[in-house]
């Protein structure tokens, strides 16, 4: 980096030292904010390595694309957090809310390539009046950028997009990720494939989870059921027994140490594990251990239960979420890949009309 650079950034440096707590007194009160400010800072860093206008072009691309998100989680009546700029990292936006489906997650996804394809358009009609070739490299590098955020790889639009069809398209995306960041040596590419590794192995794991304990959960849910129930008895039971102490007198009579709905429940708790395939026989036998152990108490019954059974629904709530209707696959699919083929094109087709470096 030349000393001439170096003297910008310095000067824009004590500028924001100077006046910094004037600027952030006004923008704090803007709902953009936070967006202002981090645009400037990374058009700083951008344009003392790349130069202004290239810099600007870049963060054209970023705010556009990044508004595309914001315009479908509008759509979907996502509450969102303003656009924030990271310097050699993109921008991001904030989701308050939580995706109920992958069909939720693949069209918030969507709207960032599909925006950053009509982005494209301006740089081409200014190419085409102008015949600069800046409007070509900005043209050129935004087909780039939306392209590789289509690779089905978790972290990226393309990942999210893809949630709900099978997990061999994300183990894909991710081996073709591995195999370009090792060759061409790229840290930033193999972050995002650590983070897309993490992704598939926490959804494999869930689904294999969820495959090898299908019949364990049947019988914890059936269990709480019953033990909820015997608690409601019990709870009856002795609210019926303090009434009828305090309108009689206290007798010598022996108490009967015979409990009918501990007797019943156990009762239906062997009847459940007869009933139950053989891989869970072996979690209906501890739960038969703990009632005994546990005195009859009801509640650390429960407790017991709620905690087998937590893992087991956290498994089985990703394997429901990633099962996305057939239909809905074909569709989200096709939208996935015509999206793909026409910025691959417009990638392709402005590598050739690009300016040679001299």
């Amino acid at each position: 980096m030349d000393k001439k650079r170096w003297g910008g950034l310095a000067v824009a440096g004590a500028f924001l030292l100077s006046k910094g707590k004037v600027v952030l007194a006004l923008l704090k009160f803007s709902k953009f904010g936070g967006t202002l400010i981090s645009f400037g800072i990374s058009l700083l860093f951008y344009a003392q390595i790349f130069g202004v206008w290239f810099g600007v072009g870049l963060l054209y691309l970023l705010f556009i694309h990044e508004m595309g998100h914001l315009a479908a989680a509008k759509r979907l009546g996502f509450k969102t957090g303003p656009a924030i700029f990271v310097p050699f990292m993109g921008a991001v936006i904030g989701i308050k809310d939580t995706f109920r489906t992958p069909k939720q997650e693949a069209i918030l996804a969507y709207g960032g390539p599909l925006a950053g394809l009509f982005s494209l358009i301006p740089l081409l009609i200014g190419y085409a009046v102008t015949g600069n070739d800046f409007w070509l490299v900005i043209f050129h590098l935004g087909a780039l950028l939306n392209l590789f955020n289509l690779l089905p790889v978790s972290p990226l639009d393309g990942g999210r997009i893809l949630a709900g069809l099978p997990i061999v398209v994300w183990v894909a995306g991710l081996a073709a990720l591995i195999a370009y960041g090792i060759t061409h040596f790229s840290i930033i590419l193999l972050l995002i494939a650590f983070l897309g590794g993490s992704a598939v192995w926490k959804r494999y794991r869930f689904a294999k989870q969820y495959e090898d304990n299908k019949s364990v959960l049947m019988f914890y849910r059936a269990a709480r059921s019953r033990v909820l129930q015997a608690k409601l008895e019990q709870e009856q039971l002795s609210a019926t027994e303090t009434v009828i102490s305090t309108s009689d007198e206290a007798d010598d009579t022996p108490v009967a140490t015979y409990d009918p709905i501990a007797w019943s429940l156990r009762q239906d708790l062997q009847d459940l594990r007869s009933a139950s395939p053989e891989d869970a026989k072996k979690d209906a036998d501890d739960m038969l251990r703990y009632q005994y152990d546990s005195a009859n108490d009801y509640d650390a019954l429960l407790r017991r239960l709620d905690q087998r059974i937590e893992p087991l629904i956290e498994a089985e709530k990703s394997v429901e979420y990633h099962q996305m209707p057939k239909k809905q696959q074909t569709i989200t699919l096709f939208a996935y890949l015509a999206l793909g083929a026409i910025l691959f094109i417009a990638f392709e087709y402005s590598k050739g009309y690009l300016p040679t470096p001299s």
